[in-house]
């Protein structure tokens, strides 16, 4: 048996994973197959969600033949800036996003850029890195959350950003508190 070929965590295309939604019914995984057919003919009241692995050097050649996204969205992906923004560019949110590394800690900060389109058909995300957003959202879409649409998508990933932006505070202040308290006491290593 062959050794297959390291595809950093995603297909020879470069997907990571795609969901098919449909109102708020449970998400259908499709592959990449599946989802370059859909792409070429959307239904009607169901949107696609494919989040690419960029770090795989097929996924831009794999969007570029099958996802119809405008220039504007490739240039993102190889501008040197990676401020945070979103922009509409022929009738689709274009949006970067700076967020956490997936299992990020306090100890090891490190942040990786997410890129995200959005039509009314379909998400479509891309990293480098795996990112702790948008691992909360595939669990949520996993676990059944009722997403009627691309937009409320990209606002379910906004607020699980937050949400991780939080804790992150949270984690922060708590460690700052555990600190002064041991300095106060004399206690301070």
């Amino acid at each position: 048996m062959a050794t297959p070929a390291f595809n950093y965590g995603s297909d020879v295309t470069g997907l990571v994973w795609g969901f098919l939604l449909q109102d708020a019914a449970q998400a259908v995984s499709v592959d990449a197959k599946d989802a370059e057919t859909w792409l070429h003919a959307p239904v009607p009241g169901q949107f696609v969600w494919l989040h690419f692995n960029l770090s795989n050097a097929a996924s831009e050649r794999w969007l570029r033949a099958h996802a119809g996204l405008p220039e504007e969205f490739y240039e993102t992906l190889h501008q040197g800036s990676r401020s945070t923004r979103i922009e509409m560019a022929d009738g689709a949110l274009i949006a970067v996003v700076n967020d956490v590394l997936h299992n990020f800690s306090v100890d090891t900060a490190e942040i990786s850029t997410l890129w995200v389109h959005v039509t009314p058909h379909g998400v479509i995300t891309a990293r480098r890195k795996p990112l702790e957003s948008i691992e909360r959202l595939r669990q949520d879409v996993l676990n059944g959350a009722p997403l009627r649409s691309s937009v409320e998508l990209l606002v379910h990933l906004l607020r699980d950003q937050a949400d991780v932006l939080v804790n992150i505070v949270r984690d922060a202040v708590a460690r700052v508190d555990t600190a002064e308290d041991q300095l106060l006491a004399g206690r301070l290593t």
